[in-house]
């Protein structure tokens, strides 16, 4: 794959061809507000077009519990690795499918007026990865799971069940 399906948004999820790497995954929750939201963590894990995995389905409750309709994800790193304690710093390098995929899911939340919500957890590898993000969402309002004690933004996993969204801190 070279680039991006045009609609990308739209998809319920979009996968490299060789399928090692995860660019878009979106789920359509029940309701009808018409809130999006847009989730940035740190690299997929296994759920596809039709199955969760446990971040999913963590991040998917938490947005059905504040409202929203429709949930997007992207993240740092594109490849695909159910331990993320196994990513280096390649993992996080220069991916202009990645790069596009986080774009344009920008520009999708942008034009449905919903939130970003960052939720990476402490990277060890992907801090520079972690800085070119940060500055892709300069002009955002983010939201988070809490902080980590190194600033960085909570992992959904890593919390309570109960945990309500709360502005970013940068």
């Amino acid at each position: 794959m070279k680039s991006l399906p045009r609609n990308m948004t739209s998809r319920l999820a979009v996968f490299s061809g060789c399928g090692q790497n995860r660019y878009w995954l979106r789920r359509n929750l029940t309701g009808n507000t018409g809130k999006h939201v847009l989730w940035i963590m740190m690299n997929p894990s296994r759920a596809n077009e039709t199955s969760n995995d446990a971040t999913t389905t963590m991040t998917t409750n938490i947005s059905r519990r504040h409202g929203y309709d429709v949930h997007g994800v992207v993240n740092l790193s594109s490849v695909i690795e159910a331990d993320s304690t196994k990513l280096t710093a390649n993992d996080g390098a220069a991916d202009s499918l990645n790069d596009q995929a986080i774009s344009r899911a920008l520009s999708w939340i942008t034009r449905q007026r919903g939130d970003v919500v960052i939720a990476w957890g402490a990277s060890k590898h992907l801090k520079q990865r972690e800085a070119q993000v940060l500055r892709q969402l300069r002009r955002h309002t983010l939201l988070c799971l809490g902080h980590n004690a190194d600033g960085s933004p909570r992992f959904p996993r890593a919390i309570r069940r109960d945990v309500t969204l709360t502005a970013f801190m940068r």
